[in-house]
């Protein structure tokens, strides 16, 4: 392990706002589970329901900046992340493959990440290693809440998901009359409007991803100490705050059991990621039910 790796390591143990430790951290992989788990639980009479909203290439130890009781120089009180914490938990997570078992390394990446996390495996079992098409065999959970009769919504800025990734996802949701939308949005405003509709709309599984943290990653630099990227991940987590509160105003919440999760497919350094390294494998959870 080299230098850098340990002081980043050290950091995110040390920070205090995680509720486990660096070598206890969660497969990205986990998510898949938590939503079939919950969906699926009869533990009460409400609607399940869930969402995930995604911090596209949001690191870990920019986090710090979001719980109430850091004291480092910017910190954003009222937030989403701090909410579920709050609420279940803030963990760490890892992009990039098992590294117990080397067959399952992967470039920490976007299609990669997000494919690990919507069908709870690798990209060795559900394809997307590189940057291709997912698997036919291996659904993501959306659709396999979708042909269980639950409706779910997939909704990102970035085209390849559509074009490459789910491509074949996407047709046989509509060649098959399935309750699954895949909604391209031209940007963060579109994307929030589209959120927000579905949950009006009822739909049972909400995915969207914010594109901000990656974005000002590339443009800048992956750093929590580079005041643009941090601004890139407080402005995702304002969007994500805006539909945590209207879910919980509206009139239907009290009938119904919601997962909240808010993640991320990747890190960063420099102005790139994909690799092994600490600070691109490195991920989150936060979740308003505690992880079991």
């Amino acid at each position: 392990m080299n230098l850098c790796d340990k002081k980043y390591i050290k950091f995110v143990n040390q920070s205090g706002i995680f509720d486990n430790a660096y070598a206890d951290a969660y497969p990205q992989t986990v998510v898949a589970d938590m939503v079939r788990k919950h969906l699926y639980n009869n533990d009460n009479d409400k609607k399940k329901r869930v969402l995930i909203y995604g911090f596209d290439g949001a690191r870990a130890d920019a986090l710090t900046y979001f719980i109430p009781d850091n004291k480092e120089f910017y910190k954003n009180r009222y937030n989403a992340v701090a909410y579920l914490k709050e609420q279940g938990g803030l963990y760490l997570s890892y992009a990039g493959g098992d590294k117990r078992k080397p067959e399952t390394l992967q470039e920490t990446s976007t299609a990669q990440g997000w494919c690990s996390v919507l069908t709870g495996v690798w990209g060795i079992e559900n394809g997307v290693v590189k940057h291709k098409t997912k698997r036919d065999d291996v659904p993501t959970v959306l659709m396999e809440c979708a042909e269980k009769g639950l409706s779910a919504i997939f909704s990102a800025i970035w085209q390849d998901h559509f074009t490459i990734t789910y491509k074949n996802e996407i047709a046989k949701a509509k060649n098959n009359n399935l309750p699954l939308e895949f909604s391209l949005v031209k940007d963060e405003n579109e994307l929030q409007k589209t959120l927000l509709g579905a949950v009006d709309s009822g739909t049972d599984i909400l995915f969207g991803i914010s594109e901000f943290p990656d974005a000002n990653g590339h443009g800048s630099g992956f750093s929590n100490k580079n005041y643009r990227y941090v601004s890139g991940i407080i402005n995702a987590d304002r969007y994500a705050c805006e539909l945590i509160e209207h879910i919980e105003n509206r009139s239907e919440f009290k009938n119904e059991d919601w997962l909240m999760i808010i993640t991320s497919d990747h890190g960063g350094h420099g102005r790139r990621h994909g690799t092994q390294s600490a600070a691109d494998r490195t991920t989150f959870i936060a979740v308003n039910k505690k992880i079991k």
